[in-house]
């Protein structure tokens, strides 16, 4: 089964893809489990994180190859955003 996901994920960046795909899922899914703990300042602080690391990595996807690591920088971008609207919705929840 690794073998097929590997042959899939080749044109959008290979290995780096899947493991990308998984930090990704895995830090939403964590997010979504401790979000009502965590205090307002630290959500803030998730939404500049996450464009933080996001940046550099659609940047350095993009410098370092053509289409092959497109997939990569769609991915940052994509888990930035998520991540940014879950925060926003999470602390107008808590101002309501």
């Amino acid at each position: 089964m690794l073998e097929s996901l590997r042959t899939w994920a080749a044109p959008y960046g290979g290995d780096a893809f899947l493991y990308l795909t998984v930090l990704a899922v895995a830090s939403y899914a964590a997010l979504l489990y401790f979000k009502e703990r965590v205090p307002t300042a630290r959500l803030r602080r998730f939404i500049r994180l996450a464009a933080l690391v996001a940046l550099p990595f659609s940047v350095l996807a993009m410098e370092t190859g053509g289409g092959q690591n497109l997939g990569i920088a769609i991915l940052s971008l994509v888990w930035c955003v998520i991540i940014g609207i879950t925060c926003k919705n999470e602390m107008s929840r808590r101002s309501e």
